[in-house]
Order: structure tokens, then sequence, then C-alpha cells
């Protein structure tokens, strides 16, 4: 029920990762993305925060995103209802269950891999993708990933007639987070247009309170 974009890059000390989703429906971020120090996974489909929280757990333990998924079945979860993406630290994985609702399927590059169910048309995984890789690499993250989902709605994104929507993005770097790197629209007619104003807004607010903090202790 979702269109998400998950990403690893490398950086000069390891690897930063990001998901980024949206959905005609509220509260998507408390589902679909999920992302450590180890890689970022993305759950749709019969959206379950359980099964992203044991895929991490599969790439904590060094599996890869295609094992974590069998691993899964083995255990009896009901994988041809779910959509399940994303990157490791050197895999990159996807699936999108029989049982998905169509318009539903997905794609994987070099470091990233997109996916949607319940899209308008195919074109909304081929618009993430190409936004992703045609963004500035020396931009945030964050920005780079709600650029693509932007790009991603504007193809068509969800393709239910639904009032309400929701939109997230999360980034880990390894490092302490700033504020602006785990954000979320939970419910919103127009959640990635949000998203985008929340996440300038954050990141305006986040580096005006760290100056005025370096100035009082200069």
């Amino acid at each position: 029920m979702t269109y998400s974009i998950c990403v690893r890059e490398r950086t000069a000390d390891g690897h930063r990762f990001g998901v980024a989703a949206a959905a005609h429906v509220p509260a998507v971020g408390s589902v679909c993305p999920h992302v450590s120090d180890r890689g970022a996974v993305a759950v749709a489909g019969t959206a379950d925060a359980e099964v992203g929280a044991r895929c991490l757990s599969a790439l904590e333990d060094g599996r890869s995103v295609a094992a974590a998924v069998e691993a899964l079945a083995d255990d009896g979860a009901a994988v041809d209802r779910h959509q399940i993406h994303g990157v490791g630290v050197a895999s990159a994985g996807t699936h999108t269950g029989g049982a998905c609702q169509s318009i539903a399927g997905h794609r994987a590059g070099n470091g990233y891999t997109v996916a949607g169910t319940s899209i308008a048309e195919e074109s909304v995984l081929d618009a993430l993708e190409q936004a992703y890789l045609e963004n500035e690499r020396d931009a945030p993250l964050a920005y780079r990933l709600l650029t693509a989902l932007a790009a991603g709605a504007r193809a068509g994104g969800d393709g239910r007639d639904l009032p309400v929507g929701s939109a997230a993005v999360v980034v880990r770097t390894g490092r302490s987070e700033p504020l602006y790197h785990d954000l979320r629209v939970d419910a919103s007619e127009t959640p990635v247009v949000d998203l985008r104003e929340t996440y300038r807004d954050a990141k305006r607010g986040y580096e005006a309170a760290l100056d005025h903090h370096q100035t009082e202790n200069s």
C-alpha cells in the first residue's frame, strides 16, 4: 500500500542508509521504513512492523536481504502478502508477494531498491529511481530521498482514491543524527509536499539552534 525507496551509500568512515515512503493511508512511517547502521528495509503490502524489525535483525547478523526474506518464509510468515525490499552493507534484495495489490513491482540498482504496491502505474517506480540517480550527490541524503519521493508522487504515486495520506523519511549515518533525519507526516491530503516542507523547516531550525549553542559557548 505504498511506494518507497531504500538506499545505501558509502562514506569516508563507513556507510549511510536511508528510506523514504509514502501512501494513501495514515501513518506509513510507523510500519514501512526500518533503518539501522547495518541496513535499510521497507515493508508494504500487508504492512507489518515486526517483519521490518526481523529483517533488520537479520542484516545485523550479517545475512543478506534475500536471506532475511527466505527466513521469514521458513518461519511461516505469509510473505506472499508482503512486499519487502532493502539494502545491507553488502547486499540488496527485493520481494513482492503474489498477493500484493496490483499494480505492484520493484527495481534494484547499485546500492538502492525501489518498490510499490497499489501504485498508479509502473512509471512511479521509474520516477523514483531516476530522480534518485539524477540528484546531486553532495546534497543531504534525506533531501535526495524526498526529491525521489516527490517524483514518484508526480508520476501518480499510490493509485487509490483515498482522502488522507502519509509520508516518512529516515536516514542513519553511523553518527549522532540531526533531528531532521527522522521525519513523518502521518495524516495529510498532500503528505509528500508537507514532508518536504517539514524537512526544510526542521533543518533550518536545527541549524539555527546549533549556531545559537555554539555562539553561547564561544
